[in-house]
């Protein structure tokens, strides 16, 4: 959904920089100084909104929404960094493309949870079905490993064969050189005796002595 309020028709640079003052805990009225006099602020609110100012509510609308979004982008951001700095992850067996690693973070992630819900799980019964969804969990990240082994496989299988189809290639190649004709292209026999270049050598340096 596109938004469509003051602040969010503001330059994405300024949006940008009024995030991190929001993350930072700045408060309503020093944000509405900081954004008021501004050149590019006052161009889209006299456009879009005319000219009315940015308010408190304003602000408290962009905190409760495009805000929101933007600390979900960051923290995603956060944990895509993360997967790739082994100290980060803390295990090196994390580590590998992308999609594998969010896959194992997954799982370490699932298995502390899980771990945490049955602990603190008392009545018997309820344990049991957390279990259960559990296992349905584990069956889809499972799914996936599998899924990623046969691919590992097939890929493996691929750079196999290309290898034996290309020693195949130059076996066939040497083969063909041994040919006669081919030979005789590619080894030309030279003139048996003297270069006319190595005598013309020869001559000049007679004549010096």
């Amino acid at each position: 959904m596109t938004r469509k309020g003051k602040i969010a028709r503001l330059p994405d640079s300024i949006r940008e920089q009024l995030n991190q003052r929001l993350q930072d805990g700045h408060d309503a009225k020093s944000l509405i100084e900081w954004l008021s006099p501004m050149p590019e602020v006052q161009a889209v609110l006299q456009k879009h909104f005319e000219s009315q100012p940015i308010n408190a509510v304003n602000l408290t609308e962009w905190r409760q929404g495009g805000f929101r979004e933007w600390q979900q982008q960051q923290l995603a951001l956060q944990v895509v960094q993360n997967l790739d700095d082994e100290n980060a992850l803390g295990q090196k067996a994390l580590a590998g493309p992308l999609t594998a690693k969010l896959a194992r973070w997954v799982a370490v992630h699932l298995a502390a949870t899980a771990q945490s819900l049955i602990a603190h799980e008392e009545d018997s019964e309820t344990r049991w079905l957390r279990l259960r969804e559990l296992c349905a969990h584990v069956s889809r990240l499972r799914r996936g490993d599998l899924f990623s082994e046969r691919l590992s496989i097939d890929r493996e299988w691929l750079a196999l064969e290309k290898l034996n189809s290309d020693h195949a290639r130059e076996k066939e190649f040497w083969k063909w050189t041994e040919h006669p004709d081919i030979r005789e292209k590619l080894f030309p026999e030279k003139e048996p005796g003297i270069s006319p270049e190595t005598l013309e050598k020869i001559e000049r340096e007679l004549r010096l002595m």
